[in-house]
């Protein structure tokens, strides 16, 4: 039985070397990268939200108590509901017209009686007392006495209860107009405590909110302080992905009489081992003019950096993209750009 001949097997050894100072930039990046990573998680320790201002408070203080115009308004409804009854005059009514009504008929009984002996005196001189005539005499004199002592008592008591309702009237109108008053008054007091709560709250808003950028300037600082190492680091990156240089390759070939075709299984896996000198900085966003050199597993392209003259010579390396498909954990975002933590891909291969 004939044995099958062996296979052909072809090896290809490619090297990559960069400049000495791009390794130790590299390299310098790679650990405060480390140092920021591991730092331990810091919380701002400060005051957060500014406290209620003096004002504040005392306006908060001023609304519990009240604008105290309560007792004035409901003292002004309780004139209203007085004056608002039945006018009841008894009260203004001379206590006096009784006797001077009574000290007027006295009066007019007397005149009465004497206007009589008058009449009787005449009949008496005409020798006509006791008739007719006198009888006469004295029935109307005596009727026109009572017809004046009733108007005298009339036009008394009529004066009285117009005088006491006119009193009643005035009152009632007093009543009604200090109900008014007093209401005025509460309402008056009302706006003026309304007014001075506003101004006492929005006051002591103005003071917090001056408390609370104090607070955000303190944070922002505590932030900034916090941060400086990344945005060292994120300056770094980009310097250093922006900075021409040159390398030097190299590339061994041996092969057996057989031809195959590249082995890029192998290739890519080199070329994975190439990527420990490479720097962090590998963003196709950042390149320009990429051409592609191998396929493999992670391939490797030509590019420039979009703000490289074109005199500058290309840099040969991966794109963090085509990492990142092949090993996500290994790819971070710093700042804009994808930047690739090469140590776990070292891991990851052993």
């Amino acid at each position: 039985m004939t044995s099958k001949p062996a296979p052909a097997v072809t090896t290809q050894i490619q090297e990559t070397k960069l400049p000495a100072w791009v390794e130790a930039a590299s390299q310098e990046n790679y650990n405060l990268a480390k140092n920021v990573a591991s730092r331990p998680f810091e919380q701002y320790q400060g005051q957060r939200v500014a406290a209620e201002s003096p004002l504040t408070q005392q306006g908060y203080g001023m609304a519990s108590a009240g604008s105290g115009v309560g007792s004035l308004y409901d003292e002004s409804a309780n004139l209203y509901r007085k004056s608002a009854g039945p006018l009841d005059i008894n009260q203004f009514l001379n206590p006096y017209t009784a006797e001077v009504e009574r000290n007027a008929i006295a009066n007019a009984e007397r005149s009465l009686t004497g206007n009589l002996n008058a009449v009787s005196d005449q009949a008496r001189k005409a020798r006509a007392f006791g008739g007719s005539r006198h009888g006469i005499e004295s029935a109307l004199t005596r009727s026109e006495g009572v017809r004046g002592i009733g108007d005298i008592s009339a036009q008394l008591r009529h004066q009285g209860f117009t005088t006491a309702t006119d009193t009643a009237l005035k009152d009632r109108a007093g009543i009604q107009a200090a109900a008014g008053g007093l209401g005025n008054v509460a309402g008056g007091k009302g706006a003026q405590w309304l007014s001075e709560l506003g101004a006492l709250l929005g006051a002591g808003q103005q003071q917090q909110g001056y408390g609370q950028k104090l607070i955000d300037a303190d944070m922002a600082k505590w932030g900034e302080a916090r941060n400086a190492p990344v945005e060292d680091l994120n300056i770094r990156l980009a310097a250093l992905g922006m900075s021409p240089y040159g390398k030097t390759e190299t590339t061994n070939k041996t092969s057996t009489s057989e031809k195959q075709g590249t082995d890029w299984a192998t290739l890519g896996l080199g070329g994975l081992s190439l990527l420990t000198k490479m720097p962090f900085f590998s963003d196709r966003g950042a390149k320009t003019d990429i051409k592609k050199l191998t396929d493999g597993p992670i391939p490797l392209y030509a590019y420039r950096y979009k703000d490289d003259p074109k005199s500058y010579p290309k840099v040969v390396g991966p794109m963090a993209q085509d990492i990142e498909k092949k090993f996500p954990k290994a790819v971070k975002k710093v700042g804009r750009y994808k930047t690739v933590d090469l140590s776990n891909i070292m891991e990851v291969l052993k």
